[in-house]
């Protein structure tokens, strides 16, 4: 099963150290995280509905939604963490990129097995969104999907989360 993050950053709208000026900032702390995908998008994705659930992290509470394809072996997710996108800068291998405008921080683990990206996006002063896909089974023709392939697919849902979560275009 894969988790997938959101963390939220600044209020202000203004810059947080590396990461552009925000279009808008986007609380997430009440926000249903299963509306991140519209049921056309999880339809593409060949998913149902998301599952929500709570958990405990070192710095607080997070709300998660995970959406799972067991045909073609992705699983999405969208969560909350309680502190800014800053707190992923400078993770071993990560890169800050800006996807529609916000900055995010990708990180990705086990490239050569069950590859995974997240996607650490700068929505607000205090909070992130990490958005998570992890491949979990062989394309069909028996290879890995590359973590360029995996990483995309985290993108559009990010795209896809700050369109329908109120961020883009606010």
């Amino acid at each position: 099963m894969f988790v997938v993050g959101v963390v939220l950053a600044g209020c202000s709208g203004g810059p947080q150290g590396p990461f552009p000026d925000r279009p808008a900032d986007i609380d997430v702390s009440t926000v249903d995280l299963c509306t991140a995908l519209t049921a056309e998008e999880r339809a593409e994705l060949g998913v149902e509905a998301g599952e929500a659930k709570t958990a405990e992290l070192n710095n607080g509470p997070t709300r998660i939604c995970g959406w799972s394809n067991f045909d073609d072996g992705y699983n999405y997710g969208v969560q909350t963490i309680a502190d800014g996108a800053m707190v992923a800068v400078g993770i071993p291998g990560s890169t800050v990129q800006v996807v529609d405008g916000y900055g995010v921080v990708v990180e990705t683990t086990q490239e050569t097995v069950a590859p995974r990206c997240a996607l650490y996006v700068d929505v607000a002063e205090t909070q992130a969104l990490r958005v998570q896909v992890r491949a979990i089974k062989n394309d069909d023709a028996g290879r890995i999907p590359s973590i360029e392939t995996v990483c995309g697919r985290a993108e559009s849902v990010v795209s896809s989360a700050l369109r329908n979560l109120g961020g883009a275009g606010s």
